[in-house]
């Protein structure tokens, strides 16, 4: 996971940790680990970063699914 690039997108697209983890609807600490890479993001928590960020799938791919 490429949790810099994860964070640049929140950035430019004017969002906080704290309106990331609502709209995952988890809280700020498991937001944490998950950008920590201490526990995974599930598919159902991509799918809700690409609709809150309004990622392209290679933008996707490329924060999701790099080592």
């Amino acid at each position: 996971m490429n949790a810099n690039e994860l964070k640049a997108q929140l950035v430019l697209n004017d969002k906080t940790i704290l309106d990331y983890s609502k709209a995952l609807g988890i809280s700020r600490s498991a937001l944490y680990r998950k950008l920590r890479g201490l526990t995974d993001f599930s598919r159902e928590e991509i799918q809700k970063t690409i609709t809150f960020l309004g990622l392209t799938s290679d933008k996707a791919m490329n924060i999701f699914f790099t080592s």
